[in-house]
């Protein structure tokens, strides 16, 4: 067992599973180099999803944290609660979707829809900065606000285009709202992964075999699995039960619990979570590049 994370040593545990997935351990990654090394080799945006309550934020923070270490990120808080900003541990930029004048400005209003608005500098004026060097930008999406006043139309038009413009940049981590029907196909089409973050519960894999579904039909092709918050054999009983390829299996972090509890920053609190981001996001880039990438085994035993 690796002394410094908990990853079990070597990648000899490998087992069949039952929709063509090996799970053995791929043991490469090099402490040294976490934080000092950029985490990706090419332009890499992500979108997180699955159900409520999986861990979803906590991971994306950790990925937005991880990449913004060495490279210019851009995070996109896409969920209407709003707590990536105190999950990465920076201020949280006005919601844009609170800024009715100038979506109405750039987007139109009085039924009158520009399909797409110019959005360039809103991303810079209305985000936040995060990271070594204040690589990363933060944005957030917030509350659909046009429900409460008519047509949300330009609303709609306003995010997409806004989204869209994130996604330009070389990474971006998107931190959804749970499932992915508001996700626009042309907005799918710029995302290079999803990861679909599943609990130990069967509601949690049901959710992520819906997001599977719908995730191919609008056109993404890569849609990988991170397991979390697993005790003992539940990482196993989960694997076995889904029908994507499992990138990470992160067992339940005291640390993370404690950080949530005290207000602190998770990726602050926890090494195995900037250990465990790290090795999803190499795992990402040997899948896209076609290389075999079987899932790891759990970052850290918790019987």
């Amino acid at each position: 067992m690796c002394e410094e994370c908990g990853c079990h040593d070597g990648a000899g545990h490998a087992h069949g599973h039952p929709h063509g997935h090996d799970h053995d351990h791929d043991h490469d990654h090099d402490h040294a180099d976490v934080e000092t090394e950029s985490a990706v080799d090419a332009p890499l945006r992500i979108a997180v999803t699955g159900k409520g309550g999986v861990g979803k934020t906590t991971l994306s923070a950790a990925l937005s944290t991880r990449l913004a270490s060495a490279d210019d990120v851009v995070a996109v808080d896409a969920d209407p609660d709003m707590n990536l900003a105190a999950t990465i541990g920076c201020a949280e930029p006005p919601p844009v979707t609170e800024k009715r004048d100038l979506i109405e400005d750039r987007a139109g209003g009085d039924g009158l829809v520009r399909l797409s608005p110019d959005v360039e500098d809103v991303l810079e004026s209305h985000s936040t900065r995060f990271g070594d060097g204040d690589r990363g930008r933060l944005l957030t999406i917030g509350a659909p606000e046009g429900a409460n006043t008519g047509c949300m139309c330009a609303e709609n038009s306003f995010v997409q285009s806004l989204v869209r413009s994130a996604l330009d940049a070389d990474c971006a981590v998107l931190d959804m709202e749970a499932g992915i029907e508001h996700l626009g196909r042309g907005t799918a089409g710029d995302v290079d992964a999803m990861i679909v973050v599943v609990g130990p519960s069967q509601s949690a894999v049901e959710t992520a075999e819906g997001i599977r579904e719908l995730a191919t039909e609008m056109g993404v092709e890569d849609v990988y699995a991170v397991v979390n918050r697993v005790r003992g054999e539940e990482g196993e009983t989960v694997r076995e039960a889904l029908a994507l390829p499992v990138l990470e299996t992160v067992p339940y972090d005291e640390d993370v619990a404690a950080a949530a509890l005290s207000g602190r920053p998770p990726v602050e609190a926890s090494d195995r979570l900037n250990v465990a981001a790290e090795r999803i996001l190499r795992g990402i880039e040997r899948r896209i590049d076609g290389e075999s990438s079987p899932s790891a085994r759990p970052v850290e035993g918790d019987d």
